[in-house]
């Protein structure tokens, strides 16, 4: 797939880099040289020449020496690193020296929603239908095809449309089994969601370590399962990094534990080939704004089995015999059995939240994501070249096809003092990151305490999120963007290294 594609084609330059990277730092102050006119590439399996009037460049101020000069030329490079020349790679290297202009967009705007979205809302508010259940029939709600388009999506039987994510991970753990008193094994690295649906059930959160790649440290896992006697794991691939799934599964079954996926930030993410999401016994995943399928807020709950679904259902807020307009309904001898068996939660999704996001699950998978992975590919192949010897990106494995909606990174061998500055130089220059370990982020598992989750010694994820980032990678940002963004982030590196003279 193209996505996979772009992302070895990533891993390739950062070898090559790494390669070449102590001649290039001792190359510093060398000259630019001449440019070149044209590159080669390839278009539709055809040799291509692409000339520096391309529309797809970016332009980088590269001074007249590796020293930062008043004076600058500008160096048109291509958006696709995989056609950058030699002298472009090392021009953008050198760029990194020099003080990027402002940034001026603002990254708090989601995803616009589509005009078909758009007007599909408004013709429900004008029919008045605005809750699931008021249509006619599975054929005529948007819900009930918003949840058959989703489950087909991901290649799982059922999905049922709920008004968050939360909501989706708290029925989802009731509907295996979990109780007050439990011990529910989940991620020290994740959002605040989790934590908080696993205490409000009255169940004990026990916190997983993370490693370096921002996954769940399994050997942990392995470890904390066998002494807490958890029951379940609810797992968060967080930022939408995936470790090894076939590991997961085989630790889950030494122990005699289910599998609650938390697919928030999985939409897209692909593991061998196939929507992440099949290994739990039952997957949650959210529309909430920041996400990649966008109505505000909303979620889905998904599973293959008949038995979680119908208990899914009612608990998400189906009554009496309203199951008959859910477009894929569980049995109909489980759906009576847990019709007044099972509380309701009163969590449905309504019609206007289908109905705005339906056309983004089926532009999702052909239109979009190789979009987001040529933005990613871009803004990490620019930072890797400017400051990658003090930048680490985490990757996750080579079964695993990333979505690239957000930028991730690790700052290397720095202080704390040179991490508070390294803020301050980005928050003037535009780019507002998200420092993990900030007294208010929510999904660092200090800040978990003050409402009541335990307190865990996780010093391995602390001193991997002491100096990470979290970057919103927002989608109608144009791609040209992501250099200029990437710029800004070097040359903060490099600033507060002294690198820039």
């Amino acid at each position: 797939s193209l996505s996979l594609s772009l992302f070895r084609i990533y891993v390739a330059r950062r070898r090559r880099r790494r390669m070449s990277s102590m001649m290039l730092r001792a190359d510093r102050s060398a000259m630019m040289g001449t440019k070149t006119t044209t590159t080669t590439g390839f278009k539709n399996g055809s040799s291509i020449q692409r000339t520096r009037t391309t529309t797809k460049r970016c332009c980088f101020s590269v001074a007249a020496s590796g020293v930062v000069k008043n004076t600058t030329t500008k160096l048109s490079v291509n958006v696709d690193p995989n056609l950058w020349t030699a002298l472009e790679s090392s021009a953008v290297q050198k760029a990194g020296l020099e003080k990027p202009e402002k940034f001026t967009k603002d990254f708090s705007k989601p995803m616009s929603i589509p005009r078909e979205g758009i007007e599909a809302a408004m013709r429900v508010m004008e029919s008045g239908r605005v809750f699931r259940y008021c249509a006619t029939s599975a054929e005529t709600s948007e819900v009930a095809k918003a949840e058959d388009e989703f489950a087909e999506m991901v290649g799982q039987k059922y999905a049922i449309g709920v008004n968050s994510c939360s909501s989706a991970i708290f029925i989802a753990m009731l509907a295996t089994g979990v109780e007050q008193g439990d011990k529910v094994l989940t991620n020290g690295f994740t959002f605040t969601a989790l934590p908080s649906c696993i205490l409000r059930i009255g169940c004990e959160p026990v916190l997983v370590e993370c490693t370096e790649n921002f996954t769940m440290d399994l050997d942990d896992l392995d470890k904390k399962a066998g002494e807490s006697g958890a029951k379940v794991l609810l797992m968060s691939h967080m930022r939408g990094k995936v470790c090894d799934m076939d590991r997961v599964v085989q630790i889950c079954e030494k122990h005699g534990m289910k599998l609650i996926e938390d697919c928030a930030h999985g939409c897209g993410v692909r593991y061998k080939g196939r929507q992440l999401g099949y290994h739990g016994v039952v997957t949650a995943y959210s529309t909430q704004s920041d996400k990649v399928i966008n109505s505000g807020e909303g979620g889905f709950i998904t599973t293959d089995d008949d038995d979680i679904a119908a208990r899914c259902l009612y608990m998400s807020g189906c009554y009496e015999r309203r199951y008959n307009k859910h477009a894929r309904m569980p049995p109909q001898e489980l759906c009576e059995k847990y019709m007044l068996t099972m509380p309701n939660l009163s969590s449905r999704m309504n019609e206007v939240t289908a109905a705005m996001m339906r056309p983004l699950i089926t532009n999702l998978y052909p239109e979009r994501l190789p979009r987001y992975m040529e933005r990613w590919v871009l803004i990490s192949s620019v930072i890797d070249s400017m400051s990658g010897e003090y930048v680490s990106i985490p990757t996750s494995g080579p079964n695993v096809e990333d979505v690239g909606d957000h930028l991730n990174f690790t700052l290397k061998n720095f202080t704390e003092e040179e991490n508070a500055k390294f803020r301050e130089i980005t928050t003037e220059l535009g780019v507002n990151l998200g420092w993990f370990t900030s007294s208010v982020n929510a999904r660092f598992h200090k800040n978990w305490e003050k409402y009541g989750t335990p307190k865990y010694d996780l010093p391995q994820t602390d001193k991997v999120l002491e100096f990470s980032y979290d970057m919103k990678m927002p989608p109608d940002f144009e791609t040209e963007d992501f250099q200029h963004i990437g710029h800004v982030i070097s040359y903060a590196v490099n600033k507060v290294k002294g690198l820039c003279v």
